[in-house]
Protein backbone atom coordinates (compact mmCIF):
# COMPACT_ATOMS: atom_id res chain seq x y z
CA UNK A 1 0.00 0.00 0.00
CA UNK A 2 1.29 3.23 -0.85
CA UNK A 3 2.10 5.58 1.71
CA UNK A 4 0.71 9.50 1.83
CA UNK A 5 4.53 11.07 0.88
CA UNK A 6 4.96 8.02 -1.72
CA UNK A 7 1.67 9.34 -2.90
CA UNK A 8 2.45 12.96 -3.03
CA UNK A 9 6.05 12.39 -5.06
CA UNK A 10 4.58 10.19 -7.28
CA UNK A 11 1.80 13.19 -8.09
CA UNK A 12 4.74 15.40 -8.42
CA UNK A 13 6.68 13.40 -10.81
CA UNK A 14 3.59 13.48 -12.72
CA UNK A 15 3.03 17.27 -13.14
CA UNK A 16 6.46 18.06 -13.67
CA UNK A 17 6.45 15.32 -16.83
CA UNK A 18 2.75 16.65 -17.66
CA UNK A 19 3.95 20.24 -17.62
CA UNK A 20 7.45 19.63 -19.46
CA UNK A 21 5.76 18.02 -22.21
CA UNK A 22 7.05 14.42 -21.27
CA UNK A 23 5.33 11.45 -21.30
CA UNK A 24 4.31 10.41 -18.04
CA UNK A 25 5.51 6.71 -16.59
CA UNK A 26 2.75 4.30 -15.45
CA UNK A 27 3.26 0.87 -14.75
CA UNK A 28 0.50 -1.30 -16.34
CA UNK A 29 -0.65 -4.34 -15.60
CA UNK A 30 -3.61 -6.80 -16.96
CA UNK A 31 -5.46 -5.12 -19.69
CA UNK A 32 -3.62 -1.88 -19.30
CA UNK A 33 -4.79 -1.03 -15.99
CA UNK A 34 -2.61 0.97 -13.57
CA UNK A 35 -1.25 -0.99 -10.52
CA UNK A 36 -1.64 -0.23 -6.93
CA UNK A 37 0.49 -1.00 -4.19
CA UNK A 38 -2.15 -2.99 -2.61
CA UNK A 39 -6.54 -3.04 -2.75
CA UNK A 40 -8.02 0.23 -2.83
CA UNK A 41 -10.57 0.72 -0.33
CA UNK A 42 -12.99 3.71 -0.38
CA UNK A 43 -12.32 4.99 2.69
CA UNK A 44 -8.76 4.80 1.69
CA UNK A 45 -8.08 8.44 0.65
CA UNK A 46 -4.09 7.67 -0.05
CA UNK A 47 -5.30 4.69 -2.68
CA UNK A 48 -7.94 6.51 -3.87
CA UNK A 49 -5.47 9.38 -4.68
CA UNK A 50 -2.53 6.74 -6.09
CA UNK A 51 -5.62 5.51 -8.76
CA UNK A 52 -6.80 8.79 -9.70
CA UNK A 53 -2.69 9.45 -10.14
CA UNK A 54 -2.45 6.87 -12.61
CA UNK A 55 -5.59 7.74 -14.13
CA UNK A 56 -4.27 11.04 -14.70
CA UNK A 57 -0.96 10.33 -16.37
CA UNK A 58 -2.95 7.80 -19.00
CA UNK A 59 -5.53 10.39 -19.57
CA UNK A 60 -2.26 12.89 -20.30
CA UNK A 61 -0.08 10.76 -21.69
CA UNK A 62 -0.63 11.22 -24.98
CA UNK A 63 -1.35 14.79 -24.91
CA UNK A 64 1.92 15.66 -23.15
CA UNK A 65 3.67 13.72 -25.92
CA UNK A 66 2.83 15.29 -28.69
CA UNK A 67 3.09 18.65 -27.35
CA UNK A 68 6.95 17.76 -26.11
CA UNK A 69 8.75 20.04 -28.30
CA UNK A 70 7.16 23.38 -27.61
CA UNK A 71 7.54 24.52 -23.60
CA UNK A 72 4.45 24.51 -21.34
CA UNK A 73 3.06 27.44 -19.90
CA UNK A 74 4.45 26.59 -16.39
CA UNK A 75 7.85 25.91 -17.54
CA UNK A 76 10.32 22.92 -17.70
CA UNK A 77 10.59 20.60 -14.27
CA UNK A 78 13.16 22.38 -12.43
CA UNK A 79 12.71 25.93 -13.85
CA UNK A 80 11.57 28.84 -11.71
CA UNK A 81 7.65 29.45 -13.07
CA UNK A 82 9.03 33.16 -13.06
CA UNK A 83 11.37 32.38 -15.76
CA UNK A 84 13.68 34.69 -17.10
CA UNK A 85 11.69 38.19 -15.76
CA UNK A 86 13.77 41.22 -15.28
CA UNK A 87 15.48 42.04 -12.06
CA UNK A 88 14.51 45.37 -10.21
CA UNK A 89 16.93 47.48 -8.54
CA UNK A 90 17.39 44.85 -5.87
CA UNK A 91 18.55 42.16 -8.62
CA UNK A 92 15.19 40.59 -7.32
CA UNK A 93 13.15 39.16 -10.26
CA UNK A 94 10.07 41.58 -11.18
CA UNK A 95 6.58 39.25 -9.98
CA UNK A 96 8.45 36.72 -7.88
CA UNK A 97 6.49 37.45 -4.97
CA UNK A 98 3.02 36.72 -6.94
CA UNK A 99 4.84 33.29 -8.42
CA UNK A 100 5.68 32.63 -4.82
CA UNK A 101 2.30 32.78 -3.60
CA UNK A 102 0.70 30.76 -6.72
CA UNK A 103 3.07 28.30 -5.81
CA UNK A 104 1.79 27.66 -2.30
CA UNK A 105 -1.30 27.91 -3.80
CA UNK A 106 -0.67 25.46 -6.34
CA UNK A 107 0.57 23.22 -3.44
CA UNK A 108 -2.29 23.41 -1.04
CA UNK A 109 -4.80 22.36 -4.01
CA UNK A 110 -2.53 19.08 -4.31
CA UNK A 111 -2.96 18.75 -0.91
CA UNK A 112 -6.55 18.79 -1.29
CA UNK A 113 -6.46 17.10 -4.20
CA UNK A 114 -4.95 14.31 -2.57
CA UNK A 115 -7.68 13.14 0.09
CA UNK A 116 -10.64 13.54 -2.68
CA UNK A 117 -11.52 14.98 -6.27
CA UNK A 118 -12.07 18.85 -6.09
CA UNK A 119 -14.25 21.28 -7.97
CA UNK A 120 -12.51 24.55 -9.67
CA UNK A 121 -14.78 26.71 -8.57
CA UNK A 122 -14.61 25.40 -4.36
CA UNK A 123 -11.21 25.74 -4.69
CA UNK A 124 -10.99 29.25 -5.45
CA UNK A 125 -13.04 29.90 -2.79
CA UNK A 126 -11.05 27.70 -0.58
CA UNK A 127 -8.14 30.08 -1.57
CA UNK A 128 -9.40 33.06 -1.44
CA UNK A 129 -10.68 32.00 2.13
CA UNK A 130 -7.31 30.97 3.11
CA UNK A 131 -5.94 34.70 2.36
CA UNK A 132 -4.39 33.85 -1.23
CA UNK A 133 -4.99 36.52 -3.56
CA UNK A 134 -7.01 36.19 -6.29
CA UNK A 135 -4.38 35.96 -9.04
CA UNK A 136 -1.94 33.67 -7.08
CA UNK A 137 -5.62 31.59 -6.76
CA UNK A 138 -6.42 32.10 -10.79
CA UNK A 139 -3.15 30.89 -11.46
CA UNK A 140 -3.11 27.95 -8.82
CA UNK A 141 -6.42 26.41 -10.49
CA UNK A 142 -5.66 27.15 -13.78
CA UNK A 143 -2.41 25.28 -13.41
CA UNK A 144 -4.12 22.17 -11.96
CA UNK A 145 -6.57 22.50 -14.24
CA UNK A 146 -4.02 22.32 -16.86
CA UNK A 147 -1.93 19.00 -15.34
CA UNK A 148 -5.61 17.04 -14.88
CA UNK A 149 -4.70 17.36 -11.18
CA UNK A 150 -8.11 18.98 -10.91
CA UNK A 151 -11.01 18.07 -13.66
CA UNK A 152 -14.55 19.75 -13.13
CA UNK A 153 -16.21 16.95 -15.21
CA UNK A 154 -14.52 13.87 -13.68
CA UNK A 155 -15.19 16.01 -9.85
CA UNK A 156 -19.27 16.00 -11.58
CA UNK A 157 -18.95 12.04 -12.26
CA UNK A 158 -17.82 11.09 -8.53
CA UNK A 159 -20.58 13.77 -6.94
CA UNK A 160 -22.95 12.30 -9.61
CA UNK A 161 -22.72 8.65 -8.63
CA UNK A 162 -21.97 9.44 -5.05
CA UNK A 163 -25.54 11.25 -4.60
CA UNK A 164 -27.43 9.21 -6.86
CA UNK A 165 -26.35 6.24 -4.37
CA UNK A 166 -27.04 8.64 -1.37
CA UNK A 167 -31.07 8.54 -2.72
CA UNK A 168 -31.06 12.07 -3.78
CA UNK A 169 -32.82 13.76 -6.66
CA UNK A 170 -31.82 14.58 -10.06
CA UNK A 171 -33.48 17.97 -9.60
CA UNK A 172 -31.11 18.79 -6.46
CA UNK A 173 -27.79 16.99 -8.01
CA UNK A 174 -27.99 19.09 -10.89
CA UNK A 175 -28.41 22.48 -8.84
CA UNK A 176 -25.72 21.22 -6.61
CA UNK A 177 -23.62 21.45 -9.94
CA UNK A 178 -25.13 24.37 -11.03
CA UNK A 179 -23.86 26.28 -8.28
CA UNK A 180 -20.19 25.37 -8.96
CA UNK A 181 -20.64 26.41 -12.45
CA UNK A 182 -20.68 22.46 -13.78
CA UNK A 183 -23.11 21.41 -16.94
CA UNK A 184 -24.36 18.15 -15.44
CA UNK A 185 -24.52 17.04 -18.98
CA UNK A 186 -20.51 16.67 -18.85
CA UNK A 187 -21.18 13.64 -16.90
CA UNK A 188 -20.89 10.23 -19.06
CA UNK A 189 -23.72 8.63 -19.66
CA UNK A 190 -26.66 11.28 -18.18
CA UNK A 191 -29.13 10.86 -17.74
CA UNK A 192 -30.18 7.65 -19.86
CA UNK A 193 -27.15 5.57 -17.84
CA UNK A 194 -28.28 6.47 -14.42
CA UNK A 195 -31.81 5.53 -12.36
CA UNK A 196 -33.44 9.13 -12.60
CA UNK A 197 -36.27 8.61 -15.08
CA UNK A 198 -39.50 9.19 -13.12
CA UNK A 199 -40.11 5.66 -12.78
CA UNK A 200 -37.25 5.50 -11.27
CA UNK A 201 -36.95 8.64 -9.16
CA UNK A 202 -40.43 7.93 -7.39
CA UNK A 203 -39.24 4.04 -6.43
CA UNK A 204 -35.93 5.56 -4.88
CA UNK A 205 -38.15 8.72 -3.43
CA UNK A 206 -40.26 5.85 -1.54
CA UNK A 207 -37.12 3.62 -0.50
CA UNK A 208 -35.88 7.24 1.26
CA UNK A 209 -39.48 7.70 2.81
CA UNK A 210 -39.10 3.56 4.25
CA UNK A 211 -35.60 4.42 5.81
CA UNK A 212 -36.45 7.60 7.13
CA UNK A 213 -40.18 7.93 7.10
CA UNK A 214 -41.47 11.60 8.84
CA UNK A 215 -43.52 11.71 11.74
CA UNK A 216 -45.70 14.77 11.49
CA UNK A 217 -49.24 14.50 11.79
CA UNK A 218 -49.88 15.43 8.66
CA UNK A 219 -47.63 12.60 7.25
CA UNK A 220 -48.54 13.74 2.81
CA UNK A 221 -47.12 16.93 3.34
CA UNK A 222 -44.05 16.13 5.53
CA UNK A 223 -43.08 13.27 3.02
CA UNK A 224 -43.59 16.14 0.18
CA UNK A 225 -41.46 18.43 2.06
CA UNK A 226 -38.39 16.10 2.35
CA UNK A 227 -38.50 14.74 -0.80
CA UNK A 228 -38.15 17.69 -1.76
CA UNK A 229 -35.49 18.95 0.35
CA UNK A 230 -33.40 15.81 -1.43
CA UNK A 231 -33.64 17.59 -4.72
CA UNK A 232 -36.80 15.61 -5.95
CA UNK A 233 -38.70 17.27 -8.41
CA UNK A 234 -42.05 18.31 -7.35
CA UNK A 235 -44.16 16.13 -9.61
CA UNK A 236 -42.30 12.85 -8.04
CA UNK A 237 -42.25 14.06 -4.48
CA UNK A 238 -46.08 14.52 -5.17
CA UNK A 239 -46.52 11.03 -6.25
CA UNK A 240 -43.90 9.29 -4.28
CA UNK A 241 -46.06 11.22 -1.21
CA UNK A 242 -49.38 10.29 -2.15
CA UNK A 243 -48.04 6.61 -2.81
CA UNK A 244 -46.34 6.20 0.46
CA UNK A 245 -48.89 7.58 2.32
CA UNK A 246 -51.22 5.18 0.85
CA UNK A 247 -49.08 2.60 1.81
CA UNK A 248 -48.83 3.80 5.67
CA UNK A 249 -52.57 5.16 6.57
CA UNK A 250 -51.67 4.59 10.21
Amino acid sequence: MADAREVKARLRAQIAAIESGRRPLVEEHGEGRPTLDGPLSPSDPVAAAAARLDELAKRKGAASARGSESREPFGVAGESPVGDAPADLDGTAAGEGEAAESERAFRKIERLALMREQASASLRARLAHDGFSEQASSAAVDRAVACGLVDDARYAEVLVRSRVSQGRGAQGISAELEGLGIDIAVVPGWPDEFPVDRDSEVERALALLDRKPPRAKNKRDAAYRRLAQKGFGASVSSTAARLWTEAHPD
